[in-house]
């Protein structure tokens, strides 16, 4: 019985291993889908604009499958696959309809699809910042909205350097004519001539020009661009005019009139003209012809180059010679615009029969009798140069008279003259022996008496300071100390300068050490010279005008109302004082004003300085610094640096 049992039970488990082999599992082939780490995406641009991808940039994605990947679209523009691995795929961003997106600065969303081999199943979705970049050129304002003839307009916009040309109702001005300064966030351009005028104001389109032909309105109907030009009323002549008439003349923009010609010769306009009305003088010098009555056209002139109207198309004047009259005065004025006169400055004279004078004569009741030739006159006015002979330390009444054909003596009246100098806008760069001849070095040293700077080269061709130049003073041996004779010291001009010492800026006095000058180079025709290493001949003293100790003195000097050049009447106390954050009395900064003493002979050989040993005093208002930094303090090296100030000086004051 036991053996049939375990016969059976072999049978079953034989059955059950031969039911277990028919039923074996079928092998499946592993899953190979994209998958992309939204982590790995560069760059990763997000909505703020921090980071941005333009259209043509290469986008990595890293993640696994990714040989897989059958395309990529940016908003379902398909984009083109650069390198694809396992791990990793670069796409090139496609280009976007410009009607849908246009260019600005704010980066634009769009969603990123990454999909299967088979093109159509999306494995990955992200929401991706493109930006379209403004590269076209663009016109966002202009200025002045009137103008005329050689008047320059301001186009402001951006990427404007691409604009070729420019036309005003059609006259077009090429790049190659656009003022300096132009660049591609301005174009400045010239009002053309040419333009078809329809009266005082005509409106002109204007149009920018760029990109192959492509053009931008620079001008709309609601800010339109007039062109002005001179319109006079309708003016009859006189049968005959003299030499002298005066003509008065209306019309329109007359503001704009540049000059007014009879025939040749060019008439004087008077004073007081306005948009409406101008008035212009026959002068008596146009030569007498024969016969005496000549006809000839009345013209205009305005803008540049200059335009010409026609006011009469003829207008007799009987050119027999007028006899000098006396000069009548109106008014001085400083030639260079200064409100006040000074020394070595020219000014002009206005009034009548100006041309028949021949020199002027200054005259105070101290004792002043200066004399000065005209330098250029007409009818109407008469310059000259105020002359240095001019005494005083503060400004004085002085009468001016005129003397005219051959010794005739007008008395014009009083006028201040402040005696002594004054010149704006100067620039002094630094030393330093580092730098190289050609580095830009093109101001160095402070020429007080001519009030001008000049370079190291010029210091050296000009022989300023022999004594120094020969590398072994023999005047100024020591510190501050004159041991040559009197000649010799007042032979050199008194000069100072700044260099770069110890990480300041410092001004300079040029006997102080005998390692100062040494800082400036030159190039004696075989490279980078060094001035010599010894102490310069004049002796200065240094101090500036604080808030504290002279505010009156620092306001005077800093807003043009000095009228004393000795309104500080002490002895500086500093050889040199430097550029710092803040103002003391060693220290100057953009707004300070420096006060420099040139000591005189007595103090410089006895080294007792006192304010009877200064023999020219001066100010120097600093104006502008490129050589620091005014809020920080730093030093620019650059040699291109400079400190920009304006100047008073005396002449002399103690012998």
């Amino acid at each position: 019985m036991m053996k049939i049992r375990n016969k059976i039970s072999a049978l079953l488990l034989s059955a059950a291993f031969l039911a277990l082999g028919s039923c074996t599992e079928e092998v499946q082939a592993p899953v190979q889908t994209p998958a992309v780490n939204s982590e790995t995406i560069s760059p990763a641009t997000d909505e703020s604009g921090s980071v941005i991808a333009c259209i043509g940039t290469q986008v990595t994605l890293g993640g696994f499958n990714l040989d897989k990947v059958g395309a990529v679209t940016i908003e379902d523009i398909e984009a083109t696959i650069v390198e694809q691995s396992i791990s990793s795929i670069i796409f090139e961003i496609p280009a976007l309809p410009e009607a849908e997106y246009p260019q600005r600065d704010n980066p634009y969303q769009v969603t990123l699809r990454v999909y299967d081999s088979d093109r159509e199943t999306i494995v990955f979705t992200w929401p991706y910042y493109v930006t379209v970049p403004v590269t076209d050129a663009i016109v966002e304002s202009f200025s002045p909205e009137t103008g005329t003839v050689g008047d320059v307009i301001t186009i402001s916009g951006r990427n404007l350097d691409q604009v070729t040309a420019v036309t005003f109702n059609g006259i077009e001005v090429g790049n190659a004519y656009f003022s300096e300064g132009s660049s591609a966030d301005a174009v400045l351009v010239p009002v053309p001539a040419g333009i078809e005028s329809a009266g005082a104001s005509t409106p002109v389109t204007i149009t920018a020009v760029w990109g192959g032909g492509r053009t931008i309105d620079v001008t709309s109907e609601e800010k339109p661009f007039t062109l002005l030009v001179p319109a006079f009323t309708a003016f009859t002549p006189e049968d005959e005019y003299v030499l002298g008439s005066e003509i008065t003349l209306g019309g329109e923009n007359l503001d704009l009139v540049s000059e007014v010609r009879w025939g040749e010769h060019q008439l004087t306009i008077l004073e007081g003209r306005t948009a409406e009305s101008i008035t212009v003088a026959i002068p008596t010098n146009i030569p007498q012809a024969d016969p005496v009555n000549v006809t000839a056209a009345l013209t205009a002139a305005y803008g540049s180059p200059a335009q010409t109207l026609t006011i009469a198309e003829e207008m007799t004047v009987n050119t027999t010679a007028v006899g000098p009259a006396e000069p009548v005065y109106e008014s001085i004025e400083s030639s260079d615009g200064s409100e006040n006169i000074y020394l070595r400055k020219e000014v002009t004279v206005r009034g009548r029969n100006m041309a028949s004078v021949e020199k002027f004569i200054l005259e105070s009741q101290d004792g002043d009798n200066a004399e000065a030739e005209v330098t250029e006159k007409d009818d109407y006015s008469a310059k000259f140069v105020i002359p240095e002979e001019i005494s005083g330390t503060a400004a004085k009444q002085m009468t001016l008279t005129a003397v005219w054909n051959g010794g005739n003596r007008t008395e014009f009246g009083e006028v201040t003259i402040f005696p002594f100098y004054f010149q704006t806008g100067l620039r002094l760069g630094i030393g330093s022996g580092n730098n190289t001849p050609e580095s830009g070095l093109s101001n160095s040293f402070l020429m007080l008496d001519d009030l001008a700077t000049i370079s190291t080269a010029e210091y050296v061709e000009d022989n300023v300071d022999p004594y120094l130049m020969s590398g072994s003073n023999t005047v100024t041996t020591a510190q501050n100390t004159v041991t040559g004779s009197q000649e010799e010291y007042y032979g050199v001009q008194p000069y100072t300068f700044i260099i770069l010492s110890s990480g300041k800026l410092r001004m300079c006095n040029p006997a102080n050490t005998a390692n100062q000058i040494r800082n400036f180079v030159y190039d004696d025709g075989s490279g980078k010279t060094r001035l010599p290493q010894t102490f310069g001949t004049p002796v200065l003293r240094l101090e500036v005008a604080s808030d504290t100790e002279n505010p009156e003195l620092k306001a005077a000097a800093a807003n043009g109302t000095l009228t004393d050049i000795t309104m500080f009447s002490d002895r500086c106390g500093s050889n040199v004082v430097d550029f710092a954050v803040t103002e003391d009395e060693k220290s100057w900064t953009e707004g300070s004003v420096v006060i420099i003493q040139y000591v005189n002979y007595t103090g410089a050989s006895s080294a007792s300085f006192s304010f009877d040993t200064v023999c020219r005093q001066g100010y120097m208002v600093i104006r502008d610094i490129t050589a620091g930094d005014p809020v920080s303090g730093s030093i620019d090296t650059n040699p291109d640096g400079y400190v920009e100030f304006d100047l008073y000086w005396s002449n002399v004051i103690n012998e």
